[in-house]
């Protein structure tokens, strides 16, 4: 199930409130801290990090493949309820490699249901 699909680019000149989802490279648990975890249906989303660092966000399907890919320049209206789990890469300021912790992170958009 492509995740991409439940969320659409924010049209410009959209009056939709848009909604930082800060995502964080936890080095203690080699993971990913997301805040906020829950959200609602048709939200505008834009992935961001607070330590400045460039955001790539993998969605995963169910199976765990990689299936829909973000980053931190989209906005996003979330359309379609669930939880979805994502792989994130983090790109430090003036670094060329990216951290890709081992766990990632997940969000739930509500309702879980139509």
């Amino acid at each position: 199930m492509a995740t991409i699909s439940h969320a659409t680019p924010n049209q410009p000149g959209s009056n939709d409130e848009v909604i930082e989802v800060l995502v964080e490279y936890d080095e203690k648990n080699d993971g990913v801290t997301v805040n906020p975890t829950q959200l609602h249906k048709d939200t505008v989303v834009r992935f961001k990090n607070p330590k400045g660092h460039k955001v790539r966000i993998e969605f995963l399907s169910p199976a765990g493949d990689d299936c829909d890919m973000v980053t931190d320049a989209q906005d996003y209206k979330l359309k379609v309820g669930g939880t979805y789990h994502f792989k994130c890469f983090f790109t430090p300021p003036g670094e060329q490699g990216e951290i890709s912790p081992t766990n990632g992170g997940v969000i739930d958009v509500m309702p879980q249901r139509p």
